[in-house]
C-alpha cells in the first residue's frame, strides 16, 4: 500500500472555500453537487475497476471529532473525490484526487494518507479560526477479475 503524502492545509490536499461573500456554504455545496453531476462515471476514469473503497477518519484536537465515512463507489458512480469537511461551520474541503490516482498506480491498488484542513471555523462574534481536523484516509482498489 502505498502512503500518500497530500500537501499540508493551503495545498491541493485541503483547501478553503473562496472567501468572497457571494460564495456562502451552501453556495459551495452547490457548485460541488454540480461538479459531482459533471463528473464522468467510474467506468470512463478507471475502465477495470469493480469497486473503489475510501475510507475518511477524523481527529479534531480542538473538539469532538466527527463520525468515520465511508464510501464504496462502483462503475457508474461518479469519478469525484472532494469531500467537504464534516464541520458544518467550517469552509475547508479534502480533494482525494492524487490519493485515487496513487491507488490506481501501485500493485497493491491502495493508498493511504492524512492531510490537515485548509478551512476556517466561525467563532464566536463571527470572527474565523483555523479548522484544524486532521483527515486519515484509505483508498482501495478492486478490479475485475478480483486483482
Amino acid at each position: 500500500m502505498a502512503h500518500v503524502a497530500l500537501p499540508q492545509a493551503a495545498g491541493r490536499g485541503a483547501r478553503a472555500a473562496p472567501s468572497s461573500p457571494a460564495i456562502t456554504r451552501q453556495g459551495r455545496a452547490e457548485q460541488l453537487r454540480r461538479a459531482r453531476a459533471a463528473a464522468q462515471p467510474l467506468r470512463a476514469a478507471f475502465p477495470s475497476v469493480e469497486q473503489l473503497r475510501i475510507e475518511l477518519r477524523f481527529e479534531d484536537p480542538s473538539s469532538i471529532s466527527p463520525t468515520a465515512q465511508v464510501h464504496v463507489l462502483y462503475p457508474p458512480a461518479p469519478a469525484f473525490f472532494t469531500y467537504r469537511c464534516p464541520h458544518s461551520d467550517c469552509d475547508g474541503e479534502f480533494v482525494l484526487e492524487e490519493a485515487v490516482r496513487s491507488a490506481m498506480s501501485e500493485n497493491a491498488h491502495a493508498a493511504s494518507g492524512s492531510v490537515l484542513c485548509g478551512g476556517a471555523r466561525t467563532g464566536k462574534q463571527g470572527s474565523k479560526r483555523p479548522c484544524e481536523l486532521r483527515l486519515a484516509f484509505d483508498v482501495s482498489a478492486q478490479y475485475h477479475g478480483g486483482t
